[in-house]
Parts: structure tokens; C-alpha cells; sequence
């Protein structure tokens, strides 16, 4: 499965709210927080081999991705499973040497829309976004390329600039935020 998705910044989350609940369908709420882990030998590569942890209500979804970056709209080849039981799967990934990278919480409303989900999100200490993704069976450029004219259509009617484009990762983001200024 492709991950097609692009993030934006979010400027007025009250009036890109209202655009989007104008024309998509409300799904739901959500609190997400993830765990990005990684093995011993990945430390220099971050980002490369690492998989996350998601607590979403209930449910525990593990997640790795191969990722590639066109024009700030992430092409991801997605990987993604539940486990039954989180501490128990912590337990076996620290038992084989895997340990936690960072974490990550956000917090929004998630909308449907011709084939996308639309996700209003607030991300702690990096601020307000809209996330748009559409699912495409194979890693096939037509397919790809109609996927990101859905989801840049999709923006445009949210009212969010194309400038808005955030291309760098919530990763890398949520890393920089928490860095030490040099002050």
C-alpha cells in the first residue's frame, strides 16, 4: 500500500475547521501519541530503519515506512499492524535492543472526503496543521501523480496556501523544537 500525504501549517485552525466540516465528512476525534524506536546499530541512520508505536484510544499499531519527499507531499510505501498487547511488545523490541527515540502526541478531529482522510491536528510543541492522505493500491506514477492532485485539491478548498507546505517531517520537527537554543 502508498501513503500519499502532505501536512501543512495551519495559520487560523478555526476557519480552516469550518471550510473542511463545509465539504468533508466528520469521522472523528482522535489523541495519538507515538513512540519512535530504534535498534542499537540504527542511531547514525536515524529515520532510515526505525518503526513507530502508536496508541490510538485502544488500539496499539506499529507502523515503518519507506518514505520519499516530492514537492512537500510524502510518497510512503506503509507497512502497519496492530499487536494485542503494548507493554509486551515494548518488552520484545527492548529485549532485542531496540529502544525509544522520541515521542510524539497529536490531537484532532479527522474528517472524509473523496477517497482522503483529512486530519485537523494539533502536534504538542510544534503547533497546528491539516494532514491529507489518500491510499493507492500500487507505487504506480499515474496513480501517485492523480493521488497528489487529490490531496493539493483538497487544500485549496481548505483554504490553506500551497506556502504552507511543510515538508520536513514531524520528526524532524518535534527534534529541532526540542533541541537547546544556542542563546
Amino acid at each position: 500500500m502508498m501513503e500519499i500525504e502532505l501536512k501543512a501549517r495551519v495559520r487560523d485552525a478555526a476557519a480552516v475547521a469550518e471550510r473542511v466540516s463545509g465539504f468533508a465528512s466528520y469521522a472523528r476525534d482522535f489523541d495519538k501519541s507515538d513512540e519512535y524506536w530504534h535498534g542499537p546499530d540504527w542511531r547514525f541512520v536515524r529515520g532510515t530503519k526505525g518503526f513507530r508505536l502508536r496508541m490510538d484510544g485502544e488500539r496499539a499499531i506499529v507502523t515503518f515506512k519507506q518514505k520519499r519527499n516530492d514537492g512537500g507531499i510524502e510518497i510512503n510505501r506503509e507497512t502497519e499492524f496492530e499487536v494485542s498487547d503494548a507493554v509486551a511488545f515494548k518488552a520484545l523490541v527492548e529485549r532485542i535492543g531496540c529502544e525509544p527515540f522520541y515521542r510524539k502526541r497529536k490531537s484532532g478531529k479527522a474528517y472524509e472526503y473523496d477517497g482522503c482522510t483529512i486530519e485537523l491536528v494539533r502536534v504538542d510543541g510544534v503547533g497546528d496543521f491539516i494532514e491529507i492522505e489518500r491510499l493507492v493500491e500500487r507505487d504506480d506514477p499515474a496513480e501517485i501523480a492523480l493521488a497528489q492532485g487529490s490531496v493539493r485539491a483538497i487544500l485549496a478548498m481548505s483554504g490553506v496556501p500551497d506556502g504552507e507546505i511543510e515538508g520536513r517531517s514531524y520528526s524532524e520537527l518535534v527534534l529541532a523544537a526540542q533541541a537547546p537554543s544556542d542563546s
